[in-house]
């Protein structure tokens, strides 16, 4: 079954990669959470998208330079802005998540999808879901968009899953193909890199033996269309409109 997997939580609605976004995603019915990881200056794993605060918060700073307290200071939801203009979630306490709190939080039967951002959060990414329950569920993959980190999270962990994210208009196949020879069990293209008809590259996929993802999907005729071609999961900002496209949901996500 393609799983529906929320993008930064249910970011259409909360502010992106925030506790709130979390809960809200499970609420609406995703299979999986995806979130962002950094590492800062004091080792700890934030969880954020950018490499600075300005975008999301209401600070500024590389999250490299600056401690994990000096990042929570900000406030997570100022950013967000609703249909309406205003801006609903600005100092309601919304801080930064650090990924233990994220894995201390996760309801059972919810897989979980860590990209690491940089390099050097890698190993204590996989130190951190080494021993988590959906570590030990199978339910957790780590994703990149280098080589070099996913390399590193399998040496690390061989038993994890991991996947290889593509940038928009990087060959699909040519990735499969490297995905197979260094272990990796998924390939996860942009959306319209997929093309009209997804069904060839599925099949090439099915055929390397490698689970294909994607992101972002928010259309719900495009979500059924993938899903029908079994698509492994796409990642989207509208998690309870792929819940209703799809039907409901697998008692347990499967990852891998």
């Amino acid at each position: 079954m393609t799983l529906v997997v929320a993008h930064r939580g249910a970011a259409a609605v909360a502010p992106e990669n925030t506790m709130e976004a979390y809960r809200r995603a499970v609420e609406m019915g995703a299979d999986a959470i995806e979130l962002d990881v950094h590492l800062t200056s004091d080792g700890k794993l934030a969880v954020i998208h950018d490499e600075t605060l300005e975008r999301t918060t209401d600070l500024t700073g590389s999250l490299a330079s600056m401690t994990l307290k000096q990042i929570r200071a900000a406030d997570a939801g100022f950013r967000f802005a609703a249909p309406d203009g205003t801006f609903p979630f600005r100092g309601k306490g919304f801080k930064v998540p650090t990924l233990e709190e994220v894995l201390k939080w996760l309801p059972d039967g919810i897989g979980l999808v860590v990209e690491v951002k940089a390099r050097a959060a890698t190993a204590p990414t996989i130190e951190a879901l080494r021993g988590s329950p959906v570590r030990e569920a199978g339910a957790v993959t780590v994703i990149s968009f280098e080589e070099v980190t996913i390399e590193e999270a399998r040496a690390l962990d061989p038993e994890i899953q991991t996947g290889y994210l593509l940038v928009p208009s990087q060959p699909i196949e040519p990735a499969l193909i490297y995905a197979v020879e260094h272990g990796h069990g998924a390939v996860h293209p942009y959306e319209g890199d997929l093309g009209l008809d997804p069904g060839p590259i599925l099949s090439v996929a099915s055929a390397y033996g490698r689970l294909l993802g994607c992101y972002v999907v928010n259309d719900p005729e495009r979500m059924q269309q993938l899903a029908a071609y079994g698509l492994w999961g796409f990642v989207t900002d509208a998690p309870d409109v792929g819940r209703q496209a799809l039907g409901p949901k697998p008692s347990q996500p499967t990852l891998s």
